[in-house]
């Protein structure tokens, strides 16, 4: 019987140790009380959201129809083909070519005015002119030196001349083209009438004669000779800055 009791209380223990160890894994395993408290999400914080600012975004204008129409565009090009007179890189070029001119800077550096008119005046014709420039002009300060060519040209493309030692000698202005050469090419290539009205009744070019002298809007509908036309119209300088205003008109 001894033996039995013995074999009784052994198991007896047997099972204790492995409930003691079921139960430390149990612990182990099971998770903090603190970090499920953690985990465990509360009420939410009441939040007083201000009204947010309102912002109004301006779409872009529509293009006008106006701003579409083809003396519109026709007399955008007008714009474009003034400017190219001034700033193209034919104007560059003929400058910088007779920049380079040295019995010009010679002259120039005599410092007489009539040594400079006699050479500009000696060039112009034979060379420069056929470098299709339409007038030469040079100014030091506000003084004259010399000025020779066409009248009334557009704005002309400048500058500076020095000597070798780097001392100014004056500043020279090329144009390549004046107001009727710009009034008959876009006449030729485009179908629209120019004109082209500076300071002085003199100062007046038009594709269409019966124009040049008629009273014009600067856009909107107009009748000449009994012909009904559209008009549009931009500004722009000539020599010396002469203020100019170059009409578009179109059949309408």
């Amino acid at each position: 019987m001894s033996r039995l009791a013995n074999s009784r209380r052994a198991a007896t223990g047997l099972a204790l140790v492995g409930l003691a160890s079921g139960c430390a894994a149990a612990a182990a395993t099971a998770p903090p009380a603190t970090t499920a408290a953690r985990s465990t999400p509360g009420p939410a914080p009441a939040v007083h959201a201000r009204p947010l600012p309102t912002t109004t975004t301006t779409a872009p204008a529509p293009a006008t129809a106006a701003a579409s129409t083809p003396i519109d565009r026709l007399t955008a090009t007008a714009k474009r083909r003034y400017a190219i007179e001034v700033h193209g890189g034919v104007a560059i070029g003929t400058l910088h070519r007779v920049g380079r001119d040295a019995g010009l800077r010679r002259a120039l550096a005599t410092g007489n005015a009539a040594t400079v008119r006699a050479y500009v005046r000696q060039k112009f014709r034979p060379v420069w002119y056929h470098w299709h420039v339409s007038r030469v002009r040079i100014v030091n300060g506000s003084r004259v030196l010399a000025d020779e060519g066409v009248p009334f040209v557009v704005a002309p493309s400048e500058m500076t001349l020095r000597s070798a030692g780097g001392r100014t000698l004056g500043r020279l202005q090329v144009s390549i083209q004046d107001e009727i050469g710009f009034v008959r090419y876009m006449h030729r290539n485009y179908p629209v009438d120019v004109v082209v009205r500076g300071q002085g009744a003199g100062h007046v070019r038009a594709s269409l004669p019966a124009a040049a002298n008629a009273k014009l809007p600067s856009r909107g509908p107009v009748t000449i000779a009994g012909r009904h036309y559209l008009v549009r119209s931009f500004h722009q300088t000539a020599l010396a800055g002469e203020p100019v205003t170059v009409w578009i008109l179109t059949k309408g």
